[in-house]
């Protein structure tokens, strides 16, 4: 249970990094708006219901097969792309009426509608039970709204953390992909040829280096260029 609820608070934490900057966007323009816990319970009820949509979906064949493709896909975006900083909040003494916060709560929930499915996909791979996922994801958001600028920074100083991540979500993507009822029986067949190898454990693991890899020759290139940049 402990080590659900850290993979889905810290898988949230990092996937949610990218879409912070969206969010943030929105946040720009009511900076005045007190919206930290509001928002942050608004969207782990949201985000829920589409993990349980997930969920649900677990049975239809061929479906985990497309979700660990696209979590790979996930892992190898996350690991090549860079991170960057946002500009401070503006501050007002200005105090919206019910109608506008209701309005900015609509426009982040229906924004984060968009933006938040990659990390449904990763989290709805770490546990089966909703209250984990939900205690999870609201402590994320919580940590992730209170201290957006501090995160972005964090993420372009420190961009190797995305490596680690994507080590994950490839790990996760394999294990998804391997409960597909269509590759069960090959993964079977495959056992049966070399019974002293788990099959499911070495292409997890081969996943996780791959994506280590790529991630680690795109940050050494991204710091060729901000040295070239600099001299």
């Amino acid at each position: 249970m402990v080590q659900d609820f850290l993979q889905v608070f810290l898988m949230t934490l990092v996937s949610d990094i990218d879409n912070m900057l969206i969010l943030g966007a929105i946040l720009r323009r009511h900076a005045h708006f007190k919206v930290t816990l509001l928002a942050a319970v608004l969207l782990t009820c949201t985000r829920t219901v589409y993990v349980s949509i997930v969920e649900g979906l677990s049975n239809v064949p061929l479906f985990h097969l497309v979700t660990g493709l696209i979590l790979l896909f996930i892992s190898f975006k996350l690991v090549t792309k860079l991170i960057y900083g946002v500009r401070p909040l503006r501050s007002s003494s200005y105090s919206p009426s019910l109608h506008q916060k209701i309005k900015i709560l609509a426009g982040l929930a229906a924004t984060d509608f968009l933006i938040c499915w990659d990390g449904v996909l990763i989290i709805s791979n770490i546990s089966d039970h909703l209250i984990i996922i939900s205690l999870g994801v609201l402590c994320s958001l919580l940590i992730s709204l209170h201290f957006l600028r501090l995160i972005m920074e964090l993420a372009a100083a420190i961009p190797w953390i995305n490596v680690v991540a994507g080590g994950f979500i490839a790990q996760n993507a394999i294990t998804s992909i391997a409960k597909d009822p269509w590759i069960e029986d090959w993964i079977y067949y495959a056992n049966t040829l070399m019974p002293e190898v788990n099959i499911v454990n070495t292409a997890a693991n081969g996943a996780v280096i791959m994506i280590v890899v790529i991630g680690l020759i795109s940050y050494v290139k991204h710091h060729r260029i901000i040295i070239h940049r600099k001299f």
